[in-house]
């Protein structure tokens, strides 16, 4: 009897996907992998895609993880290797993404946390990001404004129907690039310098300030504080993070070489640790304005 198409072809398939880079798949990188090989593999006419993944899931190459969007309910279907992670998960949806914020700590062991939040970063665009606009349009007023509302945080934001992880998508902006990203193993993530700089900018994605402040006393011995300085010029935010920065260092008990240059960067505006204090002290040598009792 004559072998189905699929099944004839099971040796060609399976080799194909071990030998592939990727390790997680969305359903157009499925599509693509189908209609580029259907010919050589001699797949019968009739079959499209859906029997194609039916076919990768009876034969378990692969397995199918749904992921829901929390506001909209809509779903994203991920096609997993045996070996897959959820970091794997993460960047196949947005493949020029990368790890970032409470993912890269944990990465970096700068936490002791492991939160079941998956980070993915991504430039969208070349429209220029609101915090690297023109220094001229910063404004004490426009800083306090901004910092006594709660941080805007993104709404795409998908959870795992299997494990219940939740992924978040962070639209970065195009004039930042991919400063500060490294790779290992094909995975694309923010080394140690940039992630220090991602958590204290947006605490919402890192844990709190208290988490962020633990991750830089834990950083103090192998950060290259160098580093850490040049990132920030080179992405030129808008926003005194300078103090930020070394006020975190400070606490951290960073010795006073470490953080000159961050002294010497501060601007003539008052800045804020986090958003939306309800209790807050000053700190008049950072000129910051952090959560009571930090």
């Amino acid at each position: 009897m004559r072998k189905e198409s699929f099944e004839a072809a099971f040796g060609k398939i399976k080799d194909f996907f071990l030998n592939d880079k990727l390790k997680a798949y969305t359903t157009f990188d499925i599509t693509q992998i189908f209609n580029n090989n259907r010919q050589e593999w001699k797949i019968a006419g009739y079959r499209n895609t859906n029997d194609f993944i039916k076919f990768l899931e009876d034969s378990k190459i692969v397995k199918l993880q749904k992921l829901k969007h929390q506001t909209f309910g809509t779903i994203k279907k991920v096609l997993l290797k045996p070996n897959a992670t959820v970091f794997d998960i993460g960047l196949t949806i947005k493949k020029d993404g990368y790890l970032s914020n409470y993912t890269a700590m944990q990465i970096h062991q700068l936490t002791l946390q492991i939160p079941k939040s998956i980070y993915i970063s991504f430039i969208k665009s070349e429209d220029r990001h609101p915090f690297n606009t023109s220094s001229n349009s910063l404004t004490q007023e426009s800083i306090d404004a901004a910092f006594l509302k709660s941080q805007r945080v993104t709404s795409e934001i998908y959870r795992s129907e299997i494990d219940n992880y939740r992924y978040y998508f962070i639209q970065k902006a195009y004039i930042e690039n991919k400063t500060g990203v490294t790779y290992k193993d094909g995975i694309a993530y923010t080394d140690l310098e940039r992630t220090l700089i991602d958590i204290a900018i947006r605490p919402a994605y890192s844990g709190g300030v208290f988490e962020v402040l633990e991750a830089f006393t834990i950083a103090r011995d192998v950060v290259d504080t160098d580093k850490l300085n040049r990132y920030l010029l080179d992405l030129n935010y808008i926003y005194p993070y300078h103090q930020i920065i070394g006020f975190y260092m400070e606490k951290a008990n960073y010795d006073t070489t470490q953080f000159n240059a961050f002294l010497n960067n501060l601007s003539n505006y008052k800045f804020y640790l986090t958003y939306n204090m309800s209790n807050r002290e000053y700190n008049e040598k950072w000129k910051i304005y952090y959560p009571k009792g930090f």
